[in-house]
């Protein structure tokens, strides 16, 4: 009988450790939802893709504006007539404002990620006027990017 209690403690304990583990190795955080801290006047321009780095709101300490036009709306929160310019839907903000990460660079140092399920490796910033350390492709959402860009 203190064999099958000794083995199940053990079982027990193998199981919480097991679980403390995995919960220690979270997703990378690409596609969560996040806001971006400053916005160009007139709002953003659609043909471009904008990039915070150091934001706190993602785990990846990355937040894009992919393509996004005008200014983002969440929660019905944005008012063409204050803004002064054109108000993007909850979905087009769902789908193009998210954390990313860089997943190519130029430089073979740079910290890179591999894109999860429903991302592609775009390159976002390849100007010469980008700095080194945010130059390269990023995690962008699929449904969002012309196939030839893929």
């Amino acid at each position: 009988m203190e064999m099958q209690t000794w083995l199940r403690s053990t079982l027990c304990a193998c199981a919480v450790v097991l679980t403390m583990l995995s919960l220690g190795c979270q997703a990378p955080g690409v596609g969560d939802p996040c806001e971006p801290e400053s916005i160009p006047e007139g709002g953003f321009v659609p043909s471009e893709a904008y990039i915070e780095t150091s934001s706190v709101q993602c785990r990846t300490r990355v937040c894009m504006v992919y393509q996004l036009p005008g200014f983002p709306n969440r929660e019905g929160d944005c008012n063409p007539a204050v803004v002064g310019g054109t108000c993007s839907t909850q979905q087009e903000t769902a789908e193009r404002v998210y954390c990313t990460c860089r997943c190519d660079a130029p430089s073979s140092a740079a910290t890179t990620c591999e894109c999860p399920d429903g991302f592609s490796c775009v390159s976002v910033l390849d100007s010469e006027f980008a700095g080194e350390g945010i130059r390269g492709s990023y995690c962008v959402k699929s449904n969002t990017v012309a196939p030839e860009d893929r």
